[in-house]
């Protein structure tokens, strides 16, 4: 196995993302081999931009260096795509982070089967306390509950399911790093009973970007995904979306019709893209043969209908059931007639936007207009498509930009109906 500073070295050489180092070590073979690479060799390779080319030539590894003993210094612990600890679900999705970095207690990556929860970070009571419920029964269940520490739903659910046994934040900044601060205790806590993981390095502050691009971690860990209370432009689609094209299982927690914050949920269920969830006992009968022991279905019930004063039919004894298939083998069913594309609303930090578009709803054929409060690495890739940029790699060459950076700008201008993303050819709307 390459030594643990070729794989830090190459994980942030900048305008390198998960993608192209992906490719990289399939190519080469290990990240010692990458970093033994001439110039000449990564030109032939093909598929490289010059300032990519550029930092895989800077052999310096002095900061891969000071990374190691950083993370020795603050109990940071490191974990490479190449060790056998590296979780497996999350080792299959088509972009795994070279890296993790973790904090706190030792995760059962692969003892225990995770589900994630996400949602609003503007959730109301309704949502916080469904997130909560879920939580601590599925945690009473067996399973690891991974979510993203935000205000809201998320928060809520790393919080209970941490009270009720354990569990896992991913973060998009350092996990030396409290985001939001709101959540100090609840971060604190993490340190000590939970577990905190991201794949930026220590000292890494948050960045808009960093949340859609950590999202794939959350839904990659996990068997399926719940959303709980999410509006139609939330970071908890972004989830959603990125599970299914990992092949994971979606399930949405229904709200009212007349409230914004359960349109996002109620859509995923109108759509085919998520089951309908109303109690923990459908997930327990779905993966009871990955639960080491099987709960006591009852038991969970009372836990469940104590917390939010439901009463829940599961509670009955009922015969075990095989778990679902994924999604990808279930039968698909029609696509619904498209619908009008609602006005595109700004996104916003506090709300990150979700792709609520894109492969969950249907794209206008309408062109709309962009809006005037566009950022400006959102209005340089608007440009080059309109130059005639369509691929991820001539988006870079145009722009500059990190690739993951990148994705997110597509992503937050798919979401106001500006661009359409079809099998990694982008286009204009």
């Amino acid at each position: 196995m390459a030594p643990r500073v070729y794989w830090l070295w190459l994980a942030n050489r900048p305008n390198i993302g998960s993608r192209v180092a992906t490719a990289l070590l399939e190519h080469y073979g290990d990240p010692e081999a990458v970093y033994s690479a001439s110039r000449g060799s990564l030109l032939m390779c093909g598929g490289l931009t010059a300032a990519q080319v550029n930092a895989l030539c800077d052999k310096d590894l002095d900061e891969s260096d000071r990374l190691i003993e950083e993370c020795a210094r603050q109990d940071i612990h490191i974990l490479t795509l190449g060790d056998s600890g590296y979780p497996s679900r999350l080792r299959n999705i088509y972009d795994p982070p070279l890296v993790l970095y973790w904090y706190g207690k030792q995760p059962a990556w692969d003892a225990r089967p995770m589900i994630s929860i996400v949602g609003s970070r503007k959730a109301q009571s309704y949502g916080r306390l469904m997130a909560s419920k879920f939580a601590a029964s599925l945690t009473a269940s067996g399973f690891l509950v991974v979510s993203g520490m935000a205000a809201g739903v998320d928060g809520a659910a790393n919080q209970a399911a941490l009270l009720a046994g354990g569990t896992v934040a991913v973060l998009g900044c350092g996990v030396d790093v409290c985001y939001p601060y709101e959540n100090r205790r609840l971060y604190d806590d993490l340190r000590f009973a939970g577990t905190l993981v991201s794949e930026y390095p220590p000292g890494t502050e948050p960045a808009s970007w960093h949340f859609p691009h950590r999202n794939r971690i959350i839904s990659g860990l996990s068997v399926a995904t719940i959303v709980i209370e999410a509006p139609e432009r939330s970071g908890a689609l972004i989830t959603a979306r990125l599970a299914l094209e990992q092949g994971r299982d979606v399930y949405a927690v229904p709200g009212r019709l007349d409230e914004r914050l359960s349109a996002g949920c109620n859509a995923l269920i109108r759509d085919h893209a998520a089951d309908l969830l109303t109690d923990p006992i459908q997930l327990v009968h779905a993966y009871s043969t990955l639960l080491r022991d099987p709960p006591e279905e009852r038991r969970i019930a009372q836990v469940f209908s104590g917390l939010t004063g439901m009463r829940l039919s599961a509670a009955e004894p009922k015969q075990k059931q095989s778990p679902a298939p994924p999604r990808a083998e279930r039968e698909k069913p029609e696509a619904p007639e498209p619908q009008p594309a609602p006005e595109p609303e700004p996104p916003q930090l506090s709300d990150l936007p979700l792709k609520a578009a894109s492969s969950l709803l249907e794209p206008t054929p309408e062109p709309v207009k962009a809006p005037p409060n566009l950022n400006p690495e959102e209005q340089r890739v608007l440009e080059a498509v309109r130059a005639g940029a369509q691929s991820t790699d001539q988006l870079i060459a145009a722009t500059g930009l990190p690739p993951a950076q990148l994705l997110s700008q597509v992503t937050m201008l798919e979401l106001n109906g500006l661009l359409r993303n079809e099998g990694g050819m982008i286009s204009l709307c």
